[in-house]
């Protein structure tokens, strides 16, 4: 077990950059205290954290350190902890679990001194279990059956584990069932206004019909209005169905490239491309890269 522990404030920087990557930590008024003990259960990293600062800002993920390639599965243990993101803010109560994606710009703002644990899941592994409209960060619902599992695994994860030894098999299996155990926690993410729901129906009526969408004549009958109505719930944002159909297809494509066993071709006709040259152009137009590009850019990062 590796352990880093320290009031020092200058310390504290180096070991949080050391576990967790790059922040900036801005000291409360009173004494500054910042513990963080870091331990590897069989390849998953886990943090436990202890500190008082003011707050706690996540910059720009260093890509070259590999500092992009995790998601933060955080417990609250004690304490209030305030996190702003995207102009948003939401409050982590002791008990409450949130998911931080390592790669965005977030702010935490500890209401005294906190304790909380974090478990590092990898980008790649989750990415490619979680639906692609599924939330990536944000608080995590833990009120039915998964997230009560969930928050009791987390607690197991937090308790000494010196007595034991673990094997990356035991890490993978950790791992694999804390992101299952997410997908009932998280709710779907969408843009669209909440006084819309009728285009909210029509997108999850379209997302789980993929990779063969309705048609908009059989897409308004199911939703009982108009066809002209149903062009318009899109029209508003200046979109289109087709524009938003081509966009989820690209979507999931670009989940499945995760998985170099999957050919590019199989993935362009599994979510409903009739060629992979016309694949690969409304890829390139969509993400910049080819799909190939794409794929060995997923892999070096």
């Amino acid at each position: 077990m590796n352990v880093q522990k320290t009031h020092d404030f200058d310390y504290w920087n180096q070991a949080v950059s050391a576990v967790c990557g790059r922040f900036v930590t801005q000291r409360a008024h009173s004494e500054f205290i910042g513990d963080i003990s870091h331990r590897d259960l069989g390849g998953l990293s886990v943090a436990d954290i202890h500190v008082n600062a003011r707050s706690i800002c996540r910059e720009h993920a260093n890509q070259d350190r590999g500092e992009d390639q995790f998601y933060f599965l955080v417990m609250q243990r004690e304490g209030v902890m305030a996190i702003n993101h995207d102009q948003q803010q939401f409050v982590l109560q002791p008990g409450d679990i949130a998911l931080l994606d390592s790669a965005k710009t977030f702010e935490m703002c500890p209401q005294g001194l906190v304790h909380q644990l974090s478990v590092h899941l990898c980008r790649r592994t989750l990415d490619r279990v979680l639906p692609a409209r599924a939330k990536r960060f944000g608080k995590v619902q833990h009120g039915n059956l998964s997230g009560r599992v969930l928050a009791s695994m987390l607690t197991q994860i937090a308790a000494p584990q010196d007595e034991y030894k673990h094997d990356a098999q035991d890490g993978a299996a950790v791992q694999n069932a804390l992101i299952s155990l997410l997908q009932p926690c998280l709710q779907d993410q969408t843009d669209t206004p909440r006084g819309r729901p009728l285009r909210r129906m029509a997108e999850q009526l379209i997302q789980e019909s993929l990779p063969h969408a309705p048609s908009p004549t059989e897409l308004a009958a199911r939703l009982n209005i108009s066809v002209r109505q149903l062009y318009r719930q899109f029209e508003i944002d200046g979109d289109s169905i087709c524009r938003y159909v081509q966009r989820q297809r690209l979507e999931y494509s670009a989940r499945d490239l995760l998985d170099d066993s999957l050919r590019i071709t199989t993935i362009a006709y599994k979510w409903g491309f009739t060629d992979s040259a016309h694949f690969s152009r409304a890829f390139k137009r969509q993400y910049g890269v080819s799909p190939r590009d794409y794929r060995v850019q997923t892999q070096q990062s």
